[in-house]
């Protein structure tokens, strides 16, 4: 309307270049990579979750599907699983008519001042897709395998109380095993 002032002066220029910069940063390759291992991690944290807040889930099975979602963290920490989520990328790029291309950042050259001789030079990547996978792609994939210290704790406390889901099998014919963890018990 007329009388609407959001975008005039300073700051409807400020918002409007905001909004530019935005939309340009949606139409970039890296922004589908992105948009692509999000969804793979998440989708798979879902199921994961899900599961784990079944009423009937015992601690075994809790422990297989913690496992199973590490390690499909961990391939796609690996050069093969960035190369599928490319491939994803690139697919899903060549459908919605986006650049399949890595755009080449501006490399500023700053020089960092050595401490000690025996340092090595530190030389960034010139080349834009490595060094979207180390600094992006592999620093979110990280972030995300602190779910190591989760599952580490349920095999703990599996390793302790495991037997309970069982107890059962114990009534029939305790073997060794199942008296040593009886008489950790006590």
């Amino acid at each position: 309307t007329s009388d609407d002032t959001t975008f005039t002066g300073s700051s409807g220029n400020t918002a409007c270049s905001d909004a530019e910069a935005l939309a340009n940063g949606l139409l970039k390759f890296k922004f589908v990579i992105s948009l692509i291992l999000w969804y793979n991690t998440l989708f798979e944290i879902n199921l994961t979750s899900k599961q784990l807040q079944e009423k009937n889930l015992n601690i075994h099975s809790a422990i297989q599907k913690l496992q199973q979602t590490k390690n499909i963290l961990e391939e796609l920490r690996s050069n093969e699983g960035f190369e599928r989520t490319l491939v994803d990328s690139l697919e899903l790029a060549e459908e919605i008519d986006f650049l399949t291309e890595f755009e080449p950042e501006p490399i500023h050259s700053r020089q960092k001042k050595q401490q000690f001789s025996c340092e090595g030079q530190d030389t960034p990547s010139q080349n834009p897709k490595q060094r979207f996978k180390v600094n992006s792609y592999f620093t979110v994939v990280d972030t995300i395998h602190s779910v190591d210290e989760r599952f580490q704790q349920m095999q703990q406390l599996e390793s302790v109380f495991g037997f309970l889901y069982d107890i059962h099998s114990l009534q029939k014919k305790p073997s060794k095993t199942d008296k040593r963890i009886l008489y950790k018990t006590r």
